[in-house]
């Protein structure tokens, strides 16, 4: 665990806060062009229409990788308790 001040902890919440954003941006519109984007294309996958799975497992597995990416690069295990 790592010791931050007062404002580092503010600081690296804040930048935890804006990765989660950009990540939930990131999801929202892939999951548009996934879904309205491809529906006027006919193609078939196990069956289902293609949009249908671009716009759900594809988010799902797309999401399981940022909050990968985020965990190991953006966030940082440190105490919320007021240490000072």
């Amino acid at each position: 665990m790592e010791k931050m001040s007062y404002r580092e902890k503010f600081v690296q919440m804040n930048k935890e806060a804006k990765a989660t954003w950009i990540v939930m941006a990131i999801l929202i519109v892939f999951w548009w062009i996934a879904g309205f984007g491809t529906s006027r294309i006919d193609y078939t996958i196990f069956n289902m229409p293609g949009w249908f799975v671009l716009s759900c497992f594809g988010v799902w597995i797309l999401s399981i990788i940022l909050v990968t990416v985020l965990t190991t690069k953006f966030f940082k295990n440190f105490s919320l308790e007021d240490d000072e």
